[in-house]
């Protein structure tokens, strides 16, 4: 993931990264030291204390704590934190170029597991941060939410599914999205 990496004094560990989230390309720096990280995008820093734990991490930023999943695949970094979830993969590699393996309008699993309940049901419209369905993985609950006001198409799973990471669990419409037509490369 990661470009440069190089070691500043004191146990710093920096690095350049180039990160992809569907067909958008962020550029960053991040510093690691001693439970503490940066992050550095486009002149603006943030700090945050964080505390690993199998494939949970915990972030403290200004305050206010933030649980993470976090899973790695051949892919790239698996994400999961407040009902969202984003796969970032280094640049150059297939998926990058892809781009389909996070999708705004796609719910994927953030970490094999299994489905403990599901609340969606296709046709029916959701909000913005509304539950979707509800994971479990190493003895935690995640649950998964709306990224945004749409409609869902389709629910890919039932309550007990084991599912694998990465795994397509819930399509949605977006509001403002005309339904495809003929020709239309519909997913």
């Amino acid at each position: 993931m990661g470009q440069k990496r190089h070691r500043v004094g004191g146990g710093v560990m920096s690095r350049g990264m180039n990160l992809r989230w569907g067909p958008k390309r962020i550029e960053c720096g991040v510093a690691f030291r001693e439970g503490k990280v940066s992050l550095t995008r486009e002149g603006r820093r943030v700090e945050a204390s964080y505390r690993r734990d199998g494939g949970v991490v915990e972030l403290t930023i200004e305050g206010t704590a933030y649980r993470a999943g976090v899973a790695r695949d051949a892919r790239g970094l698996w994400i999961s934190c407040r009902g969202r979830t984003w796969l970032l993969t280094p640049e150059g590699r297939e998926g990058a170029r892809r781009g389909a393996a996070n999708a705004p309008d796609e719910i994927r699993a953030p970490m094999t597991g299994r489905i403990v309940s599901v609340a969606a049901r296709a046709g029916v419209p959701v909000k913005e941060g509304e539950l979707l369905l509800t994971l479990e993985a190493m003895k935690m609950e995640f649950k998964l939410t709306a990224p945004e006001d749409g409609t869902v198409m389709a629910v890919e799973g039932a309550e007990g599914d084991r599912v694998e990471l990465g795994q397509l669990l819930v399509r949605l419409k977006p509001d403002g999205v005309a339904a495809a037509g003929p020709g239309d490369d519909a997913r």
